[in-house]
Order: structure tokens, then C-alpha cells, then sequence
């Protein structure tokens, strides 16, 4: 039995999809309340782990490409998805050991609270120049992945003249 090809960038699409959703939420622990702020926060951390391993020939490539004949633009992506990586590690390390919902009992002071409140913000600020960065990938593929059904409802309707019919006048 042969498996189906998995479509890596369609994948993509939902996933990133997924991953705006729970930072929408995440961003306002008010919005849940604090145990599934928390809770949602580990899944967002496995999400985000995911979609890191699913970029990774890309992050292997630049890497090794960094000082050679690099385009500035795929430079400073890189740097970006590295302050990303770093601020969004440093809030769910942070989240988690602040948790109260956990269960861990960790002792730890407030300077971990202060921690996670600006890693947070910071990566807010990076995934909205993370958006920018990728605004045109997002708009082609979330449009042909997430809206491609539409044109094929209204397939069956549309009329077309062809050259060849004649115009009255």
C-alpha cells in the first residue's frame, strides 16, 4: 500500500494557521483564565517546536550559507526566526516555571514573571515583522489552501465566449 505524498506546504499553511490562533489567545491570559492560558501555552510550545523541525533543511541551509552569497533579506529572516526562537523558548521556559496550574512547585522569585511579561511582548513584536517578513508567501498559499474551494462552488455557473462565437452588433 503506497501512502499519499504529504503536501509540506499545505501543511505549512494549517499549522501557521494554528499557531496565529493560540498566540491570539495566549497573548491575554485573561481571555481563558490562567490554567488553560498555561496549558495552552505548552501546546503552543509543541506547536511551535513542530513548526521549527518543519523549516529545519531551510534553517540548515542558511546556516550554512550565512557568510557566503546570502541575500540580506534571507539574513535578517534568519536573525529574526533566531530573536523568535530565543523570546518565544524564554516565555514557555518561564510560563512554566511560574506555573500555578502545573503543579511543579518550583520555587522560584519574580524576576521569572518580569521574564515571561517581556519575552511575551518581545515576541509579539517579532511574529508581527515574522508576518511582514512572509506577508506574500501567506497571502498565495492561505489563499489557494484555506480558499481554494471557492472558485470550484461557482465552477459549474460561469459562462465563457470563445473567439470563435460571433458578436452581434
Amino acid at each position: 500500500m503506497k501512502l499519499p505524498k504529504l503536501n509540506k506546504t499545505k501543511i505549512n499553511v494549517f499549522l501557521d494557521l494554528l499557531l496565529a490562533l493560540f498566540f491570539i489567545v495566549e497573548m491575554e491570559e485573561h481571555f481563558t483564565g490562567l490554567p488553560i492560558h498555561e496549558i495552552l501555552g505548552l501546546v503552543f510550545g509543541a506547536t511551535f517546536l513542530l513548526h521549527v523541525l518543519l523549516h529545519w533543511d531551510w534553517i540548515g541551509a542558511i546556516t550554512i550559507g550565512f557568510f557566503r552569497q546570502l541575500l540580506h533579506e534571507s539574513r535578517f529572516n534568519y536573525l529574526l526566526n533566531w530573536a523568535l526562537f530565543v523570546a518565544m523558548g524564554l516565555a514557555t521556559l518561564s510560563g512554566i516555571l511560574i506555573s500555578r496550574t502545573l503543579g511543579l512547585n518550583i520555587s522560584v522569585d519574580h524576576s521569572w514573571e518580569q521574564i515571561h511579561r517581556i519575552t511575551a511582548d518581545l515576541s509579539l513584536l517579532i511574529v508581527a515583522l515574522h508576518v511582514a517578513m512572509h506577508w506574500k508567501w501567506i497571502a498565495e498559499n492561505g489563499t489557494k489552501y484555506l480558499f481554494g474551494w471557492i472558485p470550484r462552488l461557482f465552477s459549474g455557473r460561469s459562462r465563457t465566449i470563445t473567439p470563435a462565437q460571433p458578436q452581434e452588433s
